[in-house]
């Protein structure tokens, strides 16, 4: 697909995939115009008015244009059109000019056949719609073609509801499939004698209305009858109706997701037809459960589907599907490594985020969501911050750099591993201060080295008294390794502060980041549990801040950490009061 000078885009260039395209990105960034070109590419038929608005600010001089490489089945009515269009061969990456064969020899196509189609704007507002041959010739791209491919739009307007409603090229219109109807029904409505219907006094002005006319040798012998408006048909105002208790209301007075359904069981009951479907704003009128029940349809059905959302269960729904992002520099990137598409399914909410704040781990997430909690007066949520898990250092260097190529707004903070630092290295380059990372080691660590030793003993008490023994018998475990023959009558601190002696410190360090190192054979997987009985979870990230704050430590640690704060301080201060969906 190709946009060049229409609403939002200067120049666009996307190659959508097959099945469910998720389109997502803040406000204003052009998701809604992408929907909207395609949908005047294919609009089925000639009705379409531009306004300046739809030029590419507001400059009509150099018109615009859209245009779309489409795949259309081999019984498509573009072959059987009075001049056939001619396909060209797609190469997976590019449309291709068939390429002529040598004499005797026939050479084999490149890829399947595909089409060059357009619609461009003038400067006098006009539309003009177009299949481009290999051969530099064009033909018409008519409204009985663009009908044939079966656009199905799921908009964002409330009072959608074209393919409820006969409108020519509607999912209702294809599917019933009687061309004579439209005749029909306009015969039929032409006999309707509404001038009997006026009172007196209405039928007097008629009356007087037709001796005027007369006079000026204008058309007489007037009436009332149904009429359209110039693009319009009176068959459209036949719509879907459905039953209510005794009664029946058109489905177009229905709410806005129960008219969404429908007009998608409409479009897919058709028999005919390689619909592209659109959908804006899945989540408008649904349900967390309805929008999970779309999402689905729309995933497994044939129709290629462009959709946008800023529902976290309408994007958790969304698989199989391809995820893409769009920047304010109208810059599309797929999201599509394992990483994302894990996350999406386990924090969807951090794509739809004004700042998603990556902590590498729970006990990261924790610890850095009390620190901004008391550093920052505006609650993170209100400023569109969203917290989520890395799930370890590399699972997270992965998801930050594919992040950061796609332009995402993302802060982060991590620890120390000592490896991949040319790859740490860039992301600090592109991100500044919105990337903490600890010199070198862990939070616990870092935070634990400015902790007094007379005060080491109130990193094992636990405030609710749940892992306070725990953490005693974790100590425990490790000394007896290092100090066979020493003997624990109590699992005390005084106890544990006597064997270890200097090494206590360490010890704890190693025992709340459950560093495995030095454990038996067939202990590792235990040591490395010990973590989660002192800081290992999103409370125990909490409780070490807090630690950090009543002993004393956060004076040294909090100027490290003070960047980030000022930087995400900054974004709180720009925060806009409302956002539009773009």
């Amino acid at each position: 697909m190709k946009i060049d000078r229409f609403r939002a885009f200067q120049t666009f260039d996307w190659f959508p995939k097959t099945g469910l395209n998720v389109v997502l990105g803040g406000g204003d960034a052009g998701k809604t115009t992408i929907l909207e070109a395609i949908a005047l590419l294919l609009n089925p038929s000639n009705s379409s008015l531009v306004s300046d608005n739809d030029y590419w600010q507001r400059q009509r001089r150099d018109g615009f244009f859209i245009g779309a490489v489409i795949s259309l089945p081999p019984d498509s009515s573009i072959a059987t059109q009075s001049r056939p269009a001619f396909p060209w061969e797609w190469d997976g990456r590019k449309a291709c000019a068939p390429q002529e064969s040598e004499e005797g020899e026939p050479m084999r196509p490149v890829g399947p056949p595909v089409y060059k189609v357009s619609v461009s704007g003038s400067d006098e507002l006009d539309l003009t719609y177009a299949i481009h041959n290999p051969n530099d010739t064009t033909d018409i791209f008519s409204p009985t073609l663009r009908r044939e491919i079966g656009l199905v739009r799921l908009g964002g307007d409330d009072r959608n509801d074209r393919d409820l409603r006969l409108v020519q090229g509607s999912a209702l219109d294809r599917l019933l499939s009687d061309k004579a109807l439209r005749s029909r029904l306009t015969s039929t409505f032409s006999d309707v004698d509404v001038k009997a219907e006026l009172q007196s006094e209405g039928q007097e002005a008629i009356k007087q209305l037709n001796a005027t006319f007369g006079e000026r040798a204008l058309p007489h012998d007037l009436g009332l009858g149904l009429s359209a408006g110039q693009g319009q048909s009176i068959s459209a105002l036949i719509g879907l109706t459905a039953a209510i208790e005794d009664s029946r209301l058109p489905l177009s007075s229905w709410g806005s997701g129960t008219r969404r359904l429908a007009s998608l069981a409409v479009a897919q009951a058709c028999r005919s037809g390689c619909p592209i479907t659109l959908v804006d704003e899945a989540e408008r009128g649904l349900e967390p459960y309805r929008q999970r029940k779309l999402v689905t349809e729309l995933a497994e059905g044939p129709s290629q589907v462009v959709m946008t959302t800023h529902g976290a269960p309408a994007l958790a729904a969304a698989k199989p599907a391809t995820i893409w992002y769009l920047s304010q520099g109208h810059v599309i990137a797929e999201l599509s490594s394992p990483r994302v598409l894990q996350l999406q399914q386990r924090d969807p909410e951090a794509f739809l985020s004004r700042l998603t704040l990556v902590g590498e781990g729970p006990t990261e997430v924790g610890f850095i969501q009390e620190v901004l909690g008391r550093e920052i007066p505006t609650d993170l949520l209100d400023l569109g911050i969203r917290l989520c898990d890395g799930q370890g250092n590399t699972f997270t260097l992965d998801l930050l750099e594919e992040f950061n190529k796609a332009k995402l707004a993302l802060a982060a903070f991590v620890d120390c591993e000592g490896d991949n630092t040319k790859r740490w290295a860039d992301l600090k380059t592109a991100m500044g201060d919105l990337l903490f990372q600890w010199p070198t080691g862990c939070t616990e660590a870092n935070v634990i080295a400015h902790i007094g030793d007379d005060k080491l003993e109130a990193l094992l008490v636990d405030p609710e008294e749940i892992h306070t023994q725990p953490r005693l018998a974790s100590l425990v475990e490790r000394l007896k390794i290092l100090e066979p023959t020493a003997q624990f009558t109590k699992h005390d601190f005084a106890t544990i502060k006597a064997v270890a002696d200097d090494r206590l410190r360490t010890l704890i360090v190693a025992a709340a980041s459950g560093d495995p190192r030095g454990a038996p054979e067939n202990e590792a997987k235990t040591w490395k549990k010990h973590g989660k009985r002192w800081f290992k979870s999103l409370e125990g990230g909490r409780e070490l801040a807090d630690k950090a704050y009543a002993l004393g430590a956060m004076a040294e640690v909090k100027p490290q950490l003070q960047p980030l704060i000022d930087a995400l301080t900054a974004l709180a201060a720009t925060t806009p009061k409302a956002t539009d969906g773009g």
